[in-house]
């Protein structure tokens, strides 16, 4: 699907069902008669900003110019209360996230689609647990990491063939999501912003990952988003919270760890598995290594020292570039052949303008190839 070209055609019938030249509503919003023409053709990324100026000159609400195709979206979201926390501002900043994904990335003329798992949910939890494991692994082995712990678990999944889009999504209320589609495929949206540690972020990475692989059935129920009204109480947020778990720490890799010292320091565990002090405990707990009576002594010590959400010793922050890899490398591919604009690149990464031009020098800096910002 290549989003360029919906958008152009939605304003190339704009203009001829009002009999609007290319150099009338160039001069009206402000842009050159080539750029506009590019973007009427289908040949260069607009951004929002442009993309807005030619709704509000037509009267046309924004989400007009992506509906050529009737594609539809829907979201699971990890967080505390979505349907409290997240607003339809949120779900219009998600989907506009990914078309501009799609926008940059193109049409590859496939579309991966993950495997689906079918759970007996009438099943008792400590057997239902149990597959979830196995899966776990077996999902490591497909993605090649099977005795490993990983440098990048975004590169990881991206391999793996779900699209992956990191940004500051502007409401620390939720820490990811995922959207799934038989003809757009799979996606999974972490929220980078900064209030949230990096070992949450890659815990909602594998847990939307579980979500795709367990319920990509319910992403098909428009009328509530597939919100989840509690990760506690629902089944289903349990099961990826599972997953996610199992996945970021296999019970081969925890034992050879353990076995590999005298004594356990658990925030070297922490740092070494990429995950918060939380899940280390929840897995220590879940493997046996810990009783009861230090798990809950573990969980009233964090209620009593204000870390339940702020994460003790949190792992260095992870460059936005590491966390779209793909993306990037296709924006600068863009950007050297003059095809998209620092406002755009702006808007797809989810950065402010100085840090759109920290990039690009950092980029220019290595490659003498890419053009000076005018």
């Amino acid at each position: 699907m290549n989003i360029s070209l919906v958008i152009g055609q939605n304003i190339k019938k704009l203009m001829e069902k009002d009999n609007i030249s290319l150099r009338q509503l160039s001069e009206s919003i402000g842009i050159t008669h080539p750029t506009l023409s590019n973007y009427v053709e289908g040949k260069q990324a607009i951004d929002s900003e442009k993309l807005m100026a030619i709704a509000q000159y037509f009267r046309k609400p924004f989400e007009f110019f992506f509906k050529e195709d009737n594609h539809a979206l829907n979201f699971m979201f990890r967080a505390d209360k979505p349907n409290k926390d997240i607003q339809d501002i949120d779900i219009e900043h998600l989907t506009n996230s990914i078309f501009s994904y799609l926008d940059i990335i193109g049409n590859v003329g496939y579309q991966y689609i993950p495997q689906k798992y079918q759970m007996n949910l009438t099943e008792d939890k400590k057997t239902l647990f149990s597959m979830i494991e196995k899966i776990a692994y077996d999902q490591r082995r497909i993605a090649n990491i099977e005795n490993v712990i990983p440098d990048n678990y975004f590169d990881v999944i991206q391999n793996i063939g779900i699209h992956v889009i990191v940004k500051d999504f502007k409401n620390d209320a939720y820490f990811g999501a995922s959207s799934y589609t038989s003809d757009l495929g799979s996606y999974i949206l972490i929220n980078n912003a900064d209030q949230i540690s990096e070992e949450r972020k890659i815990f909602s990475l594998i847990h939307e990952y579980a979500h795709l692989l367990f319920h990509s059935n319910q992403y098909s129920n428009r009328q509530h988003n597939a919100f989840y009204t509690s990760g506690k109480s629902d089944l289903n947020e349990q099961i990826a919270n599972k997953f996610a778990g199992y996945f970021l720490m296999p019970k081969n890799l925890v034992d050879s760890f353990i076995q590999s010292r005298d004594q356990v320091d658990l925030f070297e565990m922490k740092k070494y598995f990429k995950v918060s002090i939380q899940t280390i405990y929840v897995m220590l707990y879940e493997y046996g290594f810990i009783s009861k009576d230090v798990y809950g002594k573990f969980w009233k010590s964090i209620t009593s020292n204000g870390f339940r959400h702020a994460e003790p010793f949190p792992l260095e922050k992870i460059d936005i570039q590491e966390k779209n890899i793909k993306l990037v490398n296709k924006i600068k591919e863009l950007y050297l052949t003059e095809e998209i604009s620092a406002n755009k690149i702006s808007e797809v990464l989810g950065l402010d303008t100085l840090d759109t031009r920290k990039l690009l020098k950092e980029w220019r800096d290595v490659d003498e190839r890419y053009l000076s910002l005018k």
